[in-house]
């Protein structure tokens, strides 16, 4: 080999670059990435230091490894944060609070006491038989940043909130799904901060790898490590985990979740061996939502929805559709959340469930949900109590021309 051009090289034995990406050790001519990684296997009498003295000017990393680096670099400023996004039923605004996650080591601790459901959980519509299911809660515990917060005006179906006890009391994975702005992910987050256990809530998009759950291998200046995923952090510490959006993946990666569903080690064999096989922790739970029950989208409203693999669905214990709210309970969100009257308030509902009606029978080519009715009663009450204006901004005007008139007609009918 020759010796480099370069001012800064021109006394080194070898060239600083090889053509594969990599760069050469100026020891002994290997190709490498990062040199302090090979001189730690190759020649360990060297230091690194003692390597920038012995050789000033040659380069450490290659290229390949210094954009590995600086890509770890923007993950710590952005990306290593948990999006844990919790919102009540129909708000419109989503609070999203950014928490590190730091690598701690198993816990097993968690102190739980049992309470009356009753006691615990308000807002419970006909409570009937689940009145008298105890559940378990967490007392204070060193997660306490991953637990969301307590909507009070969350209103519980009883039957659902039966669904949330068996799934986290009971250790039964669940999958609620349903229309847009059902309520379905808060279900499970209203239960976790009502009981006080630590969730965590992953999209997913069609853009979601195996990677991302799981995790990955990195590297920085001091070589190569791994970081571990969401999934194998809820399972090593006892968190939620709740897989939102689930029918918006590929089948063939929601595949990575089966094992996991059946109570089983997660095994992540390019992993190092203390990450390589994680036995779920005691109060790991899985739950997961979506827009349909992996069958496909029948109404057209859901593109990007994908038809899943049955073998993955029959692992769930619990599936159940999330309807609309009665009438009055969501006139009692609006009036609440919205701050108008209930005049107003029962109008709005009025409206949405002619929408509705008129959806089923084919005659609107799409729905309406809380939350565009929250944001209707949002903007009507900014425009001096115009509320077909606010219907137009958050609704009508995203429907197609027949679609739009009709929804106007029938405005028009509930507001004169």
């Amino acid at each position: 080999m020759t010796t480099s051009a370069t001012d800064s090289t021109d006394a080194l034995p070898y060239d600083t670059h090889a053509p594969d990406g990599k760069i050469y050790c100026q020891i002994d001519g290997a190709a490498v990435h990062v040199i302090q990684n090979y001189l730690k296997k190759s020649h360990p009498d060297v230091s690194l230091d003692e390597y920038k003295d012995r050789y000033p000017g040659a380069p450490l990393l290659s290229e390949i490894a210094k954009d590995a680096v600086r890509k770890r670099r923007a993950e710590k400023e952005s990306e290593s944060t948990v999006q844990t996004n919790m919102a009540g039923v129909g708000d419109a605004a989503t609070k999203a609070t950014s928490r590190v996650v730091p690598l701690r080591a198993r816990s097993d601790d968690y102190r739980i006491i049992t309470a009356d459901v009753m006691k615990l959980i308000a807002n419970i519509k006909n409570a009937g038989s689940a009145a008298s299911i105890p559940v378990k809660v967490f007392e204070k515990h060193e997660w306490q940043d991953m637990v969301p917060d307590i909507d009070e005006n969350f209103i519980w179906d009883r039957f659902l909130l039966r669904d949330c006890i068996a799934a986290f009391d009971f250790e039964i994975p669940a999958y609620f799904w349903g229309h847009a702005g059902t309520g379905k992910t808060s279900l499970f987050e209203q239960y976790a901060a009502n009981t006080n256990r630590p969730l965590i809530r992953i999209q997913h998009t069609a853009n979601t790898e195996e990677a991302h759950i799981l995790g990955t291998t990195l590297a920085n200046e001091q070589g190569t490590y791994f970081q571990p995923g969401p999934l194998a952090l809820a399972m090593k510490h006892g968190w939620v985990y709740l897989a939102d959006e689930y029918d918006f993946a590929f089948p063939q990666v929601l595949g990575v979740y089966q094992p996991v569903l059946e109570g089983n080690a997660l095994l992540i064999k390019e992993a190092p061996p203390e990450w390589r096989r994680i036995d779920p922790h005691p109060q790991f739970r899985f739950v997961a939502t979506g827009n349909t029950n992996g069958s496909g989208d029948e109404t057209g409203l859901y593109q990007g929805t994908n038809v899943q693999n049955a073998a993955n669905y029959s692992r769930y214990g619990i599936v159940s559709k999330v309807g609309y709210l009665d009438p009055e309970d969501e006139a009692d969100i609006l009036e609440k959340k919205a701050l108008i009257k209930r005049e107003m308030a029962n109008n709005l509902v009025d409206f949405a469930t002619r929408v509705r009606n008129s959806y089923d029978r084919g005659e609107i080519s799409n729905t309406i949900g809380p939350r565009e009715l929250l944001h209707a009663a949002k903007v009507g009450g900014l425009f001096g109590g115009d509320f077909r204006a606010g219907l137009d901004r958050a609704f009508v005007n995203k429907l197609p021309g027949a679609s739009a008139i009709a929804a106007r007609e029938l405005a028009e009918r509930v507001f004169s």
